[in-house]
């Protein structure tokens, strides 16, 4: 059993700098004592194996940061490579709806029973850690909220506590789905009982992510209120789509990014079983990486019940070059 636990964590990534906020170390911890303040990991101190030795490591175990991260970059392996776009109506779908319909169909064909996400309050933009188990309610929640910083797992924890899902997709930023790939491989027993449940894995393409309360100052420093906003997109500069149909393109300030953001190599989220972004594919479909035989089950399922339509990318060129450029900017941070 892993002898590691919290305090051994806690020097090595939380006092470092180097934690990402993944969230998996507050998730898989059996006992609860780890949660958020400030957007960081901490601990109330009632740790079982550092009061009375008794054998965990969970939250050591998962951890993104403890080594693996260092090799988790590139565009990883790929099985195929679309350009997609949902049939499915949409209203507030990101790209081309394309992992919506996809999880559409796995929760409407019983596939999957629950899906792990960000959902977010449209009054704030605030951003939250929800699970959805209907088609409906998948549909209401669409649209990328991988935005502002979120410990975007803890509503694994619960849903897996409540004991009434048995097979939950999860869709993460990349340094997520790392934690989730390196619990799912870990030989801690302690992990079990998330191991057993989460059975797929779709990690979205990311540069950064930004620390909502800097990100909200600098939508105010340009007259903009949460509630004056449709749609916000991330290219070279933030695009920020207002209701009154007005695009306003703003510079991103080295600041704006969470800290743990800067050790990160990983792109296209390599450990996922399907990776999506908007990189790479014409306006309206979304770029879609399918990794392994479990990706292209899940992607054909949602082809064949008239939820998807797809067509082979040419290319994947500049999702190489934004991978490299990624790594090369970090790689020195590591």
């Amino acid at each position: 059993m892993e002898s590691h636990n919290y305090k051994t964590l806690k020097e090595e990534v939380w006092d470092t700098g180097l934690c990402s906020g993944c969230s998996i170390c507050a998730t898989v911890c059996p006992m609860k004592t780890i949660y958020f303040v400030n957007n960081m990991p901490t601990s109330c101190n009632l740790c079982k194996s550092e009061k009375n030795g008794v054998p965990c490591g969970a939250c050591y175990s998962s951890c993104p940061r403890i080594e693996t991260y260092r090799k988790k970059h590139g565009v990883g392996n790929i099985r195929s490579s679309y350009a997609v776009r949902s049939l499915l109506k949409i209203p507030k779908k990101q790209s081309g709806g394309a992992i919506t319909a996809i999880l559409y169909n796995a929760l409407e064909k019983k596939l999957i029973d629950s899906v792990i996400t960000v959902g977010q309050d449209h009054t704030t933009l605030q951003t939250y850690s929800i699970a959805l188990s209907s088609p409906d309610a998948l549909i209401t929640h669409a649209g990328s909220k991988y935005i502002w910083y979120t410990p975007s797992l803890l509503a694994l924890r619960d849903l897996i506590e409540t004991g009434v899902a048995k097979r939950i997709a999860v869709i993460g930023t990349p340094c997520v789905i790392q934690g989730l790939r390196k619990m799912m491989e870990s030989d801690n027993s302690v992990l079990n009982r998330f191991k057993e449940h989460v059975v797929l894995l779709i990690g979205v393409f990311c540069t950064e992510i930004f620390d909502y309360e800097e990100a909200k100052k600098l939508l105010n420093s340009q007259g903009i209120e949460p509630t004056d906003i449709e749609k916000i997109d991330i290219k070279k500069n933030l695009i920020v789509k207002l209701y009154n149909k007005d695009t306003i393109e703003i510079p991103i300030p080295s600041g704006l990014k969470k800290e743990g953001c800067s050790y990160c190599l990983d792109f296209t989220a390599v450990d996922a079983d399907i990776s999506a972004g908007s990189i790479g594919s014409e306006e309206g479909y979304t770029t879609i990486l399918i990794r392994n035989r479990k990706g292209e089950y899940y992607l054909n399922s949602a082809i064949e019940n008239g939820c998807i339509k797809t067509q082979p990318l040419e290319s994947i060129k500049i999702i190489e070059k934004l991978a490299s450029k990624k790594y090369e900017k970090n790689k020195k941070q590591g």
